[in-house]
């Protein structure tokens, strides 16, 4: 009977055991080795998301360089491919030096929306369209403001939306009106309202081709009323329903008061009379020269 000098070892290995689970994790040794899966989308999106933003700075310093390399988007016969028009006081050289536009200048160089933000900074300019036809040409239209009206003896005009700036050629014509204490320190780029601007509206409607009654003066120093002086020298004190609330409604109740006093001013009873009422809407009535009702 023989006997092993050994007993035969069991060499098969146990399966390890799994490491408990803490919260979702698995702890090894005291590491944790892995995360929610919320947060591993959440880290793949930003990943994601500054691989795209880097991504477009990249294709766009690229665009930018071969758009402002390139010799075909160069202005060549300047005057011939940039169109400027203007109104009466602003001339091209004006709009030429503003952009910086000269021959051989890239049109890529030109930073358009700053050089229209200056403009539109401009009291003068109601509005500046600007357009690029690529590979090299260019239309600036300037719109200005047309005055209607002045706000002060020399140069300070008033256009129908109630923005001042200064004008000095061809205003001497046109009536005048004596502000408010409220914008008695009116300065160019501000926007009239209260009495001033329903004074404004007044102006504005009566420069209808119909309209025969012409003002030399409109006095806003009143809070409820207009003190008009026309063509003749005949005054009047004007009022009509809703006239410090701008709307078409209320613009019509002004068009209407206004047509009534000319045709009350028109009658042969009438052009006698050196000071008119129109303050009541719908009532005009003759009031003797000086008197204030």
């Amino acid at each position: 009977m023989k006997w092993p000098l050994f007993f035969k070892k069991n060499t098969a290995q146990k399966p390890a055991p799994k490491p408990p689970r803490v919260s979702g994790m698995i702890r090894v040794t005291g590491v944790v080795t892995g995360l929610p899966s919320w947060v591993k989308f959440l880290l793949e999106g930003i990943f994601s998301l500054l691989l795209l933003i880097a991504l477009f700075f990249v294709c766009k310093s690229l665009f930018l360089f071969y758009f402002k390399t390139n010799p075909q988007f160069r202005l060549v016969r300047m005057y011939d491919n940039v169109k400027v028009t203007t109104g009466k006081t602003v001339s091209p050289e004006v709009v030429y030096e503003a952009f910086g536009l000269a021959e051989g200048t890239n049109l890529f160089h030109v930073s358009i929306d700053d050089q229209r933000k200056r403009l539109m900074d401009t009291p003068s300019i109601r509005d500046v369209m600007i357009s690029r036809q690529l590979p090299d040409k260019m239309s600036i239209t300037i719109i200005e403001r047309e005055p209607i009206a002045r706000v002060k003896p020399i140069g300070w005009v008033v256009d129908e939306e109630g923005v001042v700036f200064i004008r000095y050629v061809g205003t001497g014509n046109l009536p005048l009106i004596q502000l408010s204490d409220e914008f008695a320190h009116v300065k160019p780029g501000d926007r009239l309202g209260g009495i001033d601007m329903a004074a404004v509206r007044l102006v504005s409607n009566a420069m209808r081709p119909g309209c025969k009654l012409r003002m030399l003066e409109l006095d806003a120093k009143h809070q409820d009323y207009l003190r008009l002086t026309f063509s003749d020298y005949r005054q009047a004190k004007f009022a009509w329903k809703g006239m410090l609330e701008p709307s078409e409604a209320n613009n019509a109740l002004m068009q209407e008061q206004f047509d009534e006093l000319g045709k009350a001013m028109d009658t042969a009873i009438g052009r006698p009379r050196k000071m008119w009422n129109a303050t009541q809407q719908g009532r005009i009535s003759a009031m003797p020269m000086g008197g204030e009702g």
